[in-house]
């Protein structure tokens, strides 16, 4: 088999299922929320300052920074759990790896699927969010390079978390085991965000992506470009070396 093969393989295990409730409904209710938010509040949002110099478009990012910032390291936990969950369930490891594939063909095939839901999840909000501005009726142009950088920001801040929970997801039977360190690690990113060297923890850098001339933006930049690569190579080397029953 070839690696494409491998990675259409994974693509196929996940047709059906509730990944695709996670990958589409976690980011439409983060903007709905956003949006009942806004919609309420904006007159009053429109006279804050800060607010006003950001216009509607900005004042709806920065209202959900913070929700997301953790949900968005959450999703990617039950996102790497659910990719995993499979061989773990139906004892399928054995199976899987006595095919004609290499142990590093499976585990980056299912690092690239992970990538991919992710950068799914982060298209459906910048969707919710382009339509809950249209529905409450904002004047201004939709604000594409805001959003755009903050869709890339988050896009590359993600793979350092990627790297991290695909691991713990190849490496625990327990599928709570995975979930439990991302939930943990993900409540605790306001926490990590007001230290100067816990803020390029990868579960953190999330809360840096707004792109905002305040906001230091270069953190998820390097920990995805450092972190994301760096962890994923450590991981295929363990994996290759692990025993696996």
């Amino acid at each position: 088999m070839s690696r494409l093969d491998v990675f259409a393989t994974e693509v196929y295990k996940q047709k059906n299922g509730i990944m695709w409730w996670l990958i589409i409904g976690g980011p439409l209710l983060i903007a709905g929320l956003a949006f009942i938010d806004v919609w309420i509040r904006y007159d009053y949002l429109l006279t804050k300052s800060r607010s006003a110099e950001l216009g509607p478009w900005g004042i709806m990012l920065g209202e959900m920074v913070y929700l997301w910032a953790m949900f968005m390291p959450m999703g990617i936990t039950l996102i790497a759990a659910i990719v995993h969950y499979r061989e773990f369930s139906e004892n399928a490891w054995k199976h899987l790896l006595s095919l004609p594939v290499t142990r590093g063909s499976v585990y980056v095939s299912k690092w690239l699927l992970i990538v991919l839901l992710t950068y799914l999840a982060i298209l459906f909000l910048m969707l919710g969010l382009f339509v809950a501005g249209k529905i409450i009726g904002f004047s201004a142009p939709f604000a594409f390079d805001l959003y755009s950088r903050y869709a890339l920001y988050q896009a590359v801040g993600a793979l350092g978390i990627i790297s991290i929970q695909h691991w713990l997801s190849s490496r625990f039977k327990n599928v709570m085991m995975p979930i439990a360190i991302g939930v943990g690690l993900s409540v605790c990113v306001i926490f990590f965000a007001q230290s100067e060297a816990f803020s390029f923890f990868p579960h953190a850098t999330i809360l840096y992506s707004m792109p905002f001339e305040d906001v230091e933006n270069n953190r998820p930049l390097l920990s995805g470009l450092i972190a994301g690569p760096v962890l994923l190579v450590l991981g295929l080397f363990e994996f290759r070396r692990r025993d696996i029953v």
